[in-house]
């Protein structure tokens, strides 16, 4: 599952495709002054969650996370499930007992994440500070979340990849910010991290923290394509060998989305986007 967004605003689309690209299906269309930046779940025969994007007059615009069942079309705002702050994106758990949040005061220059639970109701903070934290994962069996957090002041830009339980508590740094990692995505046994970094798409085992580079820089970031490192631009499929990845062709200046096997080889294009339009968020959902 991808959102696309663009040309225009409040042109997001959410849909829907095979892992070759075949059979791609719209979810979710722009209706009047309302887009969908970003769409995460684990199967559409539950829910999904979106970033549903409104125009509140003006160049002002407010983004809520719409919880959203595809078997009969309902919508469940979840303004009540969060604090009463800006919302980002959401993510459900792997069990779809709960989801994490990106949540920042408007206009603040801070992203938190938060833990809400889908039967109680409750919430409650995941991450502290004045840092933006972004892009988290749950790891397979739900006891952990990895995220990339945006370091102040900037310039110079810190990223960092850091892990922290899902239940909260002390946040760990996997990876410091010499890296320049964007992206993270766990595999489908939880053993393994897959990343882009300055050396090109790596992964790594988290047992022994042994790292391979599976695709090189000058494969990711070579002439014409390019490694987006904005949005949710990577996904590691559940139930078999395959990443998906985001990349831009500089030639064509569209967005693509391509897979490619863990060991890196397998590396194809399976779908390009329209002129205008940029591809936000990517997933691997079961059937």
């Amino acid at each position: 599952m991808f959102t696309a967004f663009g040309p225009h605003a409040f042109e997001g689309r959410v849909f829907v495709a095979r892992p070759d690209g075949s059979d791609v299906t719209t979810v979710l269309s722009p209706q009047s002054l309302l887009g969908y930046e970003g769409a995460f779940g684990n199967s559409l025969k539950m829910f999904i969650l979106v970033a549903a994007t409104q125009s509140t007059g003006g160049n002002n615009s407010v983004t809520n996370i719409v919880q959203y069942f595809p078997s009969t079309g309902r919508n469940l705002p979840l303004q009540q499930q969060l604090p009463a702050e800006g919302e980002g994106n959401g993510i459900p758990s792997p069990d779809n007992s709960k989801l994490v949040a990106e949540v920042a005061p408007p206009g603040a220059p801070r992203t938190n994440l938060w833990i809400s639970d889908f039967q109680t109701k409750q919430f409650h903070q995941l991450t502290q500070g004045t840092a933006q934290d972004f892009n988290p994962v749950w790891s397979p069996d739900g006891q952990r979340i990895a995220f990339i957090r945006l370091t102040p002041p900037t310039p110079p830009i810190s990223l960092q990849v850091m892990t922290v339980s899902s239940q909260g508590g002390e946040t760990i740094v996997l990876l410091g910010a010499s890296e320049h990692v964007g992206q993270a995505a766990y595999s489908p046994d939880g053993k393994k991290l897959a990343f882009d970094s300055i050396n090109g798409l790596e992964t790594m085992d988290l047992t022994t923290m042994q790292r391979m580079v599976i695709l090189t820089k000058n494969q990711l970031h070579g002439n014409p394509l390019q490694r987006i490192t904005e949005g949710y631009g990577m996904s590691w499929a559940k139930t078999q060998d395959k990443i998906v990845l985001i990349l831009l062709d500089l030639g064509t200046n569209r967005d693509q989305l391509w897979t490619v096997s863990s060991d890196g080889s397998n590396l194809q294009k399976i779908y390009t986007a329209d002129i205008g339009v940029r591809i936000f968020s990517i997933t691997f959902m079961s059937n």
